[in-house]
C-alpha cells in the first residue's frame, strides 16, 4: 500500500480521558489513500473491506505504464477545481489525441487556451492548487482515469525558455501561433492515480464533425443552445438577492453625492428601501410593479436631479461588473421613466 495523501486518525491512547480541550490532539497517520470523510463513511456503512480491496489493487500514487500511454491518446477530460472557500466549478477540456502531455510518472502538463475569458478553472487553481482529472475514452475501451493532486500555472513564455528539455508534442505546440498556440499551461503532480471502471461509460461512436479551434462564431459554438436571452436579465443578474447588493450600493452612493442627497433629507432610507429596489427590479425586468407614484426621493427632483441619479446607477452597474450590453439596456428603460417622474415631481401639479 502506498502512502499518498495519507489520512490522519485519532489514536484513543494519544489522549487521556477529559483532554477534549488540548489544543492538538496527536494523531497517528495511516497507510490508506483518501480522506477521513471516506474512512468514516465506510466505517458507518461496513464497505471497509471493498474500499481497502479497491486501494490496494487499483490507487497509486505515481502514474503506471500502462496510465501513461492511455493518457497520450485521450482527447476528452473533465477538471475540477475549488476556491479558497471551497466553491467548486468542474470543466471539461478537448483537444486532439495527446493534448494532455505526459511528463514522466508524476507530472501532467495540459493546454489552456483564450476560451471566454472567465479563468473559472485558472482562478480556483490561483487560490487553492488541489486539482481532480477525470480522463475518459469513450471511443475504444469505454474506461476512465482519476488523477487528482496539485497544479500550478505555466505562462507559454515560461516553457520558451525550456524548449530543449520538454517533450517534442510540446514544443510543436509552442510554435503555433494565434488562437492555436496555448496561452498557458497547467501542470499537475500527481498524488492519486485510479481506475474509473468501464461498467457505466457507454461506448460511442464517432461521426465525422469539422471543428474550428479557436472560433469565437456564436453561431459554430452553439453560444445560445439554452436560449437565455429570452430570460429577464433580472433573473440571470442573480434576482432578489442581486437586488439587494444593488439597492446597497445605489442607496450609499445617493446619500454620498452632494447633487441628490438633498432629497433625501426627510426620508427614512431604511424604511423606504422597497421604493428604489422595485424601481430598480422593474428597470431589470424583474416583477415588482412601479408606477411612477413611489418617488425616489421627494417632491422637486427635476432633470437635473433625474441625469444624476440615472449616472450614479450606471456608475453602480459598472462598479458591480455588469456587461455593457446590459447597462445600456437598462438605462435606456430607465431613460423611458423620465416624463412621468418629472411630471410627478412637479410642485405645479400638487397645488
Amino acid at each position: 500500500m502506498n502512502l499518498h495523501r495519507a489520512s490522519l486518525v485519532e489514536d484513543p491512547a494519544s489522549s487521556p480521558p477529559g483532554s477534549a480541550g488540548d489544543p492538538v490532539a496527536l494523531k497517528t497517520p495511516s497507510l490508506l489513500p483518501g480522506s477521513d470523510g471516506e474512512h468514516a463513511l465506510q466505517a458507518k456503512f461496513a464497505s471497509e473491506d471493498r474500499a481497502n480491496t479497491f486501494y490496494g489493487r487499483q490507487v497509486l500514487n505515481f502514474l503506471a505504464p500502462r496510465m501513461r500511454e492511455f493518457i497520450s491518446l485521450q482527447e476528452f477530460m473533465f477538471v475540477g477545481t475549488a476556491d479558497r472557500h471551497g466553491e467548486c466549478d468542474c470543466s471539461p477540456r478537448f483537444g486532439e489525441p495527446g493534448f494532455i502531455h505526459v511528463l514522466g510518472n508524476r507530472h501532467l502538463l495540459y493546454p489552456e487556451y483564450r476560451g471566454n475569458g472567465v479563468f473559472a478553472s485558472l482562478g480556483n487553481i490561483s487560490e487553492n492548487p488541489h486539482i481532480a482529472l477525470l480522463i475518459l475514452d469513450f471511443y475504444r475501451d469505454s474506461i476512465g482515469l482519476h488523477v487528482n493532486g496539485k497544479a500550478r500555472i505555466v505562462q507559454s513564455d515560461e516553457l520558451d525558455a525550456f524548449t530543449d528539455k520538454l517533450p517534442k508534442d510540446v514544443v510543436a505546440e509552442l510554435a503555433k501561433d494565434g488562437r492555436r498556440r496555448p496561452n498557458r499551461w497547467v501542470m499537475v503532480e500527481v498524488e492519486e492515480a485510479y481506475i474509473q471502471c468501464s461498467k457505466h461509460i457507454p461506448l460511442l461512436k464517432r461521426l465525422e464533425r469539422s471543428i474550428d479551434w479557436g472560433t469565437d462564431s456564436v453561431a459554430a459554438k452553439k453560444g445560445d443552445y439554452f436560449q437565455l436571452k429570452d430570460i429577464p436579465f433580472y433573473d440571470r443578474i442573480g434576482g432578489d438577492k442581486a437586488m439587494d447588493i444593488v439597492v446597497d450600493l445605489f442607496r450609499r452612493k445617493l446619500l454620498e453625492d452632494d447633487l441628490v442627497r438633498r432629497l433625501f433629507d426627510d426620508v427614512d432610507m431604511a424604511a423606504q428601501r422597497l421604493i428604489p429596489k422595485s424601481f430598480l427590479a422593474m428597470a431589470f425586468g424583474g416583477p415588482q410593479q412601479y408606477s411612477g407614484v413611489e418617488l425616489i426621493g421627494k417632491v422637486g427632483l427635476d432633470a437635473q436631479h433625474f441625469d444624476r441619479v440615472s449616472a450614479i446607477l450606471k456608475e453602480v452597474l459598472e462598479e458591480l461588473k455588469i456587461g455593457a450590453a446590459e447597462v445600456e439596456e437598462v438605462m435606456q428603460i430607465i431613460e423611458t421613466t423620465r416624463e412621468v417622474i418629472l411630471n410627478l415631481s412637479d410642485p405645479q401639479r400638487w397645488r
